[in-house]
């Protein structure tokens, strides 16, 4: 069963709770695509994309990828026309 909510900012969230899984999914969406880019900003939101692989003040793009690893996860992205 999904569970759906609207956080005060208007972010939408959708939850489902498998409970014989021991692993957890996390997948983010912005509701923009290169459709949405003029062509003056044709790319940008492959940018934002690669982006999300750059680090943090803190924590470098190796030391995010590594936790992730070690977890036994993985990290992608990927743009298309309606999202990012």
């Amino acid at each position: 069963m999904y569970r759906k909510l609207v956080l005060d900012n208007g972010v939408r969230v959708v939850t489902e709770r498998l409970p014989t899984l021991k692993s957890v999914t996390v997948g983010v969406w912005v509701n923009t695509g290169s459709r949405d880019e003029q062509s003056s900003q044709a790319g940008y939101s492959h940018f934002i994309e690669h982006m999300l692989f750059k680090g943090t003040r803190n924590r470098s793009s190796s030391e995010i990828s590594r936790e992730i690893d070690a977890l036994g996860g993985e990290m992608n992205a990927f743009t298309s026309r309606e999202t990012t």
